[in-house]
């Protein structure tokens, strides 16, 4: 299933492309992942895997989709932990910070130089970093909670509710953010996509050219590629199972197809 719209040669394309469920479903590669991405490369079109997942450092993700036939450099791969350090370590060279996440966010923020809170050191924290967290505990959400509420910013590297799985879809970052905001009452400052924190990241990275978004997620990847104004891809092998054909200007049943369809964008 492919609908076509706004279809002009665009030899400057640039791709920004999701990763969970676009490339893969938990450990298991979507048909046609590996023929997208090496058409790609060898086609010499610019493109950044871009997740709003931080549970992974860039290095094990390039690991990840290496297993999976697919090879990228670390590089070529932005997530929103790494989106999260970059800024924060701007406006404050040296801090400290207190994490509800996985290993992606302990290591971006290592990266940085900034001082990684245990716990019970809630008191001293300058930011509450908060993602995806599979072992989160009641330990955590209560240091997060104390935390904010004496003064500590409150900064979510993401706000999806839930995300794609082999079983299917889980509770993401969000639900753990949603949480710490109802019993704080403060809203989170959201770093990843479709926010203007992402969006400044991506331009750093790949600047200039005509922006394609390929994404499974209307609410997050469609409204990125607005941000960008750019050109929408969506795939139906992920969060969106079906969609409107107002939402995207190329919808897809998976990211394989457009190994077929880029050529004619020429």
């Amino acid at each position: 299933m492919h609908s076509f719209y706004v279809m002009r040669p665009c030899p400057s394309m640039r791709f920004i492309i999701d990763m969970d469920g676009v490339l893969y479903r938990g450990n298991r590669k979507i048909e046609g992942a590996d023929r997208f991405i090496s058409f790609l490369q060898d086609q010499n079109i610019p493109f950044l895997l871009a997740t709003n997942n931080s549970t992974k450092t860039r290095k094990r993700y390039v690991e990840k989709l290496s297993g999976m036939g697919i090879s990228v450099k670390k590089e070529q791969i932005i997530t929103s932990a790494y989106v999260t350090a970059e800024i924060l370590k701007r406006e404050k060279r040296e801090g400290k910070v207190l994490i509800i996440g996985e290993t992606g966010i302990f290591e971006e923020f290592r990266r940085i130089g900034w001082r990684i809170l245990s716990y019970g050191e809630w008191k001293d924290a300058d930011y509450v970093v908060v993602g995806m967290d599979t072992t989160l505990t009641y330990e955590k959400l209560k240091a997060g909670c104390l935390a904010i509420n004496k003064g500590a910013k409150f900064v979510a590297t993401n706000d999806d509710r839930n995300f794609p799985s082999e079983e299917g879809l889980i509770p993401g970052a969000g639900s753990i953010v949603a949480a710490l905001e109802a019993a704080t009452g403060r809203k989170a400052r959201v770093m990843g996509k479709p926010n203007d924190p992402y969006v400044e990241i991506i331009r750093k990275i790949l600047p200039g050219g005509d922006y394609w978004v390929v994404g499974d997620r209307v609410e997050t990847d469609m409204l990125l590629a607005d941000k960008l104004n750019a050109k929408k891809i969506l795939v139906l092998s992920g969060v969106s199972s079906d969609a409107k054909e107002d939402v995207a200007d190329i919808i897809v049943k998976n990211v394989g197809e457009l190994v077929e369809i880029i050529p004619s964008l020429f």
